[in-house]
């Protein structure tokens, strides 16, 4: 049983009204199944502003009961912290636990911030700290690799300690259980929704999962992949140059669903062969550079993923249309100063084959040859393939009545799209296909968007705000809308379909306005 051993208050403000002072003070002596807690905090905090965390916003003016709980699974010799900010005004009567990025289990105050703006209770956690910012945290590690006990954190338990613990906090501050508690993450954030959905059935109405990480132990390698193409062939394109691949693919496919607007909609029908840039020059700072064929061949090697040396795919790569360094560094990040360019690896592939493959801190990733590849893919799925959040029996989630909506970008420029397709296929095959699925999960494709955000496309704009509306009204979502700003600086807006749904364009409207589109079974024909 969870035991109390510490409680300290604060009062951050002296504006704060007595009231909520004293429903501060009140949160303790929490119980977490499994857990003995350390440690609570109360702090009553007021007119604080909270950094951005791409693609979120600042916030600013927030007041709240700021309550930090610290908890240890006995024999673990773990220490996990989950944070959750409960509003002083407004409370819409919901609970949102949100997600983290790379090896941060929980984005903390820029995640924090937009939820209690919102009116949510929110919360986030630390996950044990396996990592350090976006990388490990080399105290998690040892000889053997990560220590069990925070591993677990990190892949599942943490998370639902935090909903657990939010949940309880928010009822002891405003009186009430929430009414509602909602998944809200992108990438590790996303991962950690479908692992909840897998795991913990019960701690969720409603999940929102953006560009997840599922599929871990294998997409990790895909994302050390193109870093392996540009050491092996000896061979760094320049952003500008990558960029110049990405313009003469959408000058290709850019119609291939029926309307010029910039974007690949259509990028399975998209057979852009990268040679055909061979030998033409792009201006790069003011100096014409011509495209080799070493080139071309990096390009194409990044689109096909991870392969063997005799050219079978162990993994999907990334769409064609990807620009390659974003609202994030990409898989296929280079760095150039003074003419020279080099490739610079991202560091959840890199840092996932030196401490948990290689087990080796002084290991250099930069030896590894194509030769090696398979078996580092092999190894990656033999000591990690149950904790890649990839179960796809969803079954207890739907009959719990919890529903989830999953968007990922076609330009990904980190996690392969066709990853979260894959996982997608097998759920259907286990549930009984699209529609049974569709009841209770509904997954988007979104054309020219990037890892969570960013792109030449129109990002979803409030995906959560439609998983709520599905929990609590019923209202299922075949479309999400979307926006972004062009290059000229219009606005252009667009409903997202529903897989396996496209968005086909009517002929005759304003490309930029939603209402010129309709969802189809194809590019070619209506639904």
């Amino acid at each position: 049983m969870a035991k109390l051993s510490k409680f300290i208050f604060a009062v951050a403000s002296l504006s704060i009204p007595a009231f909520a002072s004293q429903a501060c003070t009140s949160i303790s002596n929490l119980t977490v199944p499994g857990a003995e807690v350390l440690n609570i905090t109360s702090v009553l905090q007021s007119n604080v502003s909270t950094p951005a965390f791409p693609p979120g916003p600042t916030e600013s003016g927030l007041s709240f009961c700021d309550v930090t709980v610290v908890l240890t699974h006995p024999g673990e010799n773990d220490t996990v912290t989950t944070e959750v900010w409960l509003p002083l005004r407004g409370w819409n009567g919901r609970f949102q636990a949100t997600g983290g990025g790379g090896f941060l289990s929980g984005i903390g105050a820029a995640e924090l911030g937009p939820a209690i703006a919102q009116g949510y209770a929110a919360a986030s956690t630390d996950g044990g700290n396996i990592g350090l910012g976006i990388g490990i945290n080399p105290a998690a590690f040892n000889s053997d690799g990560p220590l069990p006990g925070i591993l677990a954190d990190y892949i599942y338990r943490s998370v639902h300690d935090m909903a657990v613990i939010g949940k309880a906090v928010t009822a002891s501050y405003y009186g009430k259980p929430p009414s509602y508690s909602y998944w809200n993450g992108c990438s590790t954030g996303g991962r950690q929704g479908l692992q909840a959905a897998q795991a913990y059935p019960d701690d969720f109405d409603g999940i929102m999962a953006a560009c997840p990480a599922i599929n871990l132990a294998e997409a990790v390698i895909a994302i050390e992949w193109p870093y392996i193409v540009m050491n092996n062939d000896k061979t760094a394109p320049s952003q500008c140059v990558f960029n110049a691949f990405l313009n003469a693919s959408i000058a290709q496919c850019d119609e291939l669903d029926g309307v010029k607007d910039g974007l690949i909609s259509n990028v399975t029908g998209c057979a852009f062969d990268p040679y055909q840039l061979v030998g033409t020059q792009v201006l790069c700072d003011g100096t014409n550079v011509t495209i080799s064929e070493a080139v071309a061949a990096v390009y194409r090697k990044i689109l096909d993923g991870p392969q063997t040396t005799s050219g079978d795919n162990l993994w999907p790569g990334l769409y064609v249309g990807v620009r390659t360094d974003d609202l994030y560094p990409g898989d296929a990040h280079t760095v150039t100063t003074n003419g020279t360019t080099v490739a610079v690896p991202f560091p959840v592939g890199d840092e996932w084959v030196t401490y948990f493959i290689e087990r080796n801190s002084s290991f250099d990733t930069h030896s590894i040859t194509y030769a090696d590849v398979p078996e580092i893919f092999a190894e990656s799925v033999r000591s990690y393939g149950n904790d890649s959040s990839n179960d796809p029996n969803l079954s207890s989630f739907q009959k719990a009545g919890g529903k989830m909506i999953v968007w990922h970008g076609l330009s990904d420029n980190l996690l392969p799209p066709a990853g979260t397709l894959s996982y997608r296929q097998k759920v259907e095959k286990l549930l009984g296909g699209t529609d049974a699925v569709d009841d209770f999960w509904r997954l988007f494709f979104v054309p020219g968007v990037s890892h969570c955000g960013g792109g030449y496309g129109p990002v979803p704009t409030d995906p959560l705000a439609a998983v709520v509306a599905w929990v609590e009204n019923g209202t299922a979502p075949n479309t999400l809308a979307a926006e972004h700003v062009d290059y000229s600086g219009a606005t252009v807006n667009h409903d997202i379909c529903k897989y396996p749904l496209v968005s086909k364009y009517d002929g005759k409207g304003d490309p930029k306005v939603a209402s010129s589109y309709t969802c189809a079974e194809s590019f070619g024909s209506t639904s």
